[in-house]
């Protein structure tokens, strides 16, 4: 029985771009913990409005990335 492998620089390419989305994802996921922090800390309503906004866009980016990172990955490991 022969055996059949993608040749390594296909197998190199292929796993670093899967793990774009994901460490894109939790770089993501870190800012918008930064600008929930800065809403619940800050007083002023001039800069709990924009950090709470900041916030709800990184949470919706990191949550997308994440998931299309895993989707990636998992469909090229098991698919």
């Amino acid at each position: 029985m022969m055996w059949y492998s993608k040749p390594l620089r296909d197998n190199c390419v292929a796993g670093v771009l899967f793990y774009i989305p994901i460490g894109l994802g939790i770089m993501t996921l870190a800012a918008s913990l930064l600008f929930l922090f800065a809403y619940l800390m800050s007083d002023d309503n001039a800069t709990r409005l924009p950090a709470f906004n900041w916030f709800k866009r990184l949470i919706i980016v990191a949550f997308i990335l994440l998931s299309v990172g895993l989707f990636m990955t998992f469909g090229h490991f098991w698919g």
